[in-house]
């Protein structure tokens, strides 16, 4: 009975504990979740492999082409006969059947530069999947921290509750024996209860903090979603870099800029590319071809010597004269499809010029928008320098701030924190009314949360500014 038990609980209960248990979350986790899930960085993933497939089409445009056609074709009724060029009422067929190949041997390097131009923006495609990801990675570390915030705020709130619970508790040892009078204890209830409201505030944040995290990942919201907390405790305030030598250091490793030069690379190329609509074109062009016609006919001549009457005498007109005739007999058979396939085959190879002369300025013209996008592709690449200069600044600046304000209510924590023991001293010994120590106490847990906040928004300005060098984000 005992092992029956044993069986029923490994089979079924383990399995309903292990499955109560909410997976934890770090912070690696979630950005390659995120990665996996992310519809705007996986439709740049397929922009990316359909630009793969123009660049290779560029490259296979350099071959010459081969193309096989055959022609059937049916005709009905009068037609000529191939031997005696008479109309006759005759049902025929033909088949042409060829095979031809083509060559550009000139064409102003338009192909050459159509490989290069899909090259360019192939490689800034590629550049551009990996700034996507940087900035999905960015906005879950931020939502991250968040989270790693306010359940640290929910401890603290918690903690509040429990040490104004204490004192209520005291107070109500205090009013019960008439030492203190009651409104004492009716202030101190009256903060544990903007206490415990503080708290379901905090905790909701929790949960709009989450929510907020799962909507980035592209994860359905979960029920006791969790994080993992990592060991922060050795953050330094100390900073070393200026902006100037972030920036320097993140224009030369990010990909922001060099797909912007890239794409304006591409642009002036496909300028090179429509300049080539001015210049001539050069092809070759090399095919072979045969026909086959039902109605041809084979003819063929027999000429031979007949005898026949070919006078009479002068003398005698009844006497008639014979002698040899020449005859020529005439045959016609049907032309075999296999001698009219070798007979009729033909090769040739041929040598094309093509030059623009007028073709309604469209040429011109799109030489002229050409010029307009390679401008227009320059402004945006000093946009995307602009750009990432402006965010290592704020980061930069951010981080000095946030150390400096890491700092400053580190201090005043250390402050508040042997303000609030002496109240507490003095409340304990009935030296200061309730209200004077809640209202020490009010300053003191919101110098603990201003630390808090401190700390950790200090924490992800850091990881701001160490991926801008090179870190990565989850270090």
């Amino acid at each position: 009975m005992c092992l029956y038990f044993t069986i029923v609980f490994v089979v079924i209960v383990l399995p309903c504990l292990s499955y109560a248990q909410p997976k934890v979350w770090d912070l690696q986790g979630c950005i390659e979740y995120a990665y996996k899930n992310d519809v705007g960085l996986n439709q740049q993933i397929l922009t990316t492999e359909a630009i793969g497939i123009n660049y290779k089409q560029a490259k296979d445009n350099l071959w010459p082409n081969l193309s096989l056609t055959d022609a059937e074709s049916f005709n009905f009724g009068n037609t000529i006969n191939s031997n005696t060029n008479q109309v006759i009422h005759q049902n025929t067929s033909s088949n042409y059947p060829s095979l031809s190949s083509t060559v550009t041997l000139f064409n102003g390097f338009k192909y050459m530069n159509l490989v290069k131009e899909n090259k360019q923006n192939y490689e800034a495609s590629k550049l551009d999947i990996e700034t996507q990801k940087n900035n999905l990675a960015l906005n879950i570390t931020a939502a991250y921290v968040q989270i790693l915030f306010d359940h640290e705020a929910v401890n603290i709130a918690q903690h509040q509750i429990e040490s104004d619970s204490v004192e209520v508790k005291r107070m109500e040892m205090f009013v019960a024996v008439g030492q203190t009078p009651e409104d004492s204890l009716l202030i101190i209830r009256a903060q544990l209860a903007t206490d415990r409201a503080a708290k379901v505030t905090t905790q909701m944040q929790v949960e709009l903090a989450n929510v907020q995290l799962e909507q980035l990942m592209e994860m359905p919201i979960v029920v006791n979603f969790a994080i993992a907390t990592p060991d922060e405790n050795g953050i330094s305030p100390d900073i070393s870099s200026s902006a100037a030598e972030v920036y320097d250091i993140a224009a030369r490793i990010l990909p922001d800029e060099k797909s912007a030069a890239l794409k304006t690379n591409a642009f002036e190329t496909d300028l090179l590319v429509n300049k080539a609509s001015l210049l001539p074109s050069l092809n070759l062009t090399g095919g072979l071809s045969t026909e086959y016609y039902s109605a041809l006919t084979s003819t063929n001549y027999q000429t031979t010597y007949r005898d026949e009457t070919i006078g009479y005498l002068q003398n005698n007109p009844s006497q008639l004269v014979t002698g040899p005739v020449l005859v020529t007999n005439t045959t016609s058979q049907p032309y075999s499809f296999s001698n009219q396939f070798k007979n009729n085959f033909s090769q040739v190879i041929a040598l094309s010029l093509s030059v623009p002369i007028f073709n309604n300025f469209k040429a011109r013209n799109n030489i002229r928008l050409a010029k307009i996008a390679v401008e227009n592709a320059r402004l945006n690449e000093q946009a995307v320098k602009n750009t990432l200069r402006k965010n290592v600044e704020t980061a930069y600046t951010n981080q000095v701030a946030g150390s400096k304000t890491f700092i400053a209510t580190k201090e005043q924590l250390i402050s508040e924190t042997r303000a609030f023991a002496d109240m507490t001293k003095k409340f304990n010994v009935g030296l200061t009314n309730v209200t004077d120590y809640l209202v020490e106490e009010n300053n003191y847990y919101k110098a603990v949360l201003a630390n808090l906040q401190a700390k950790y928004q200090y924490i992800f300005e850091t990881k701001v500014v160490a991926f801008y060098t090179g870190t990565p984000i989850t270090k």
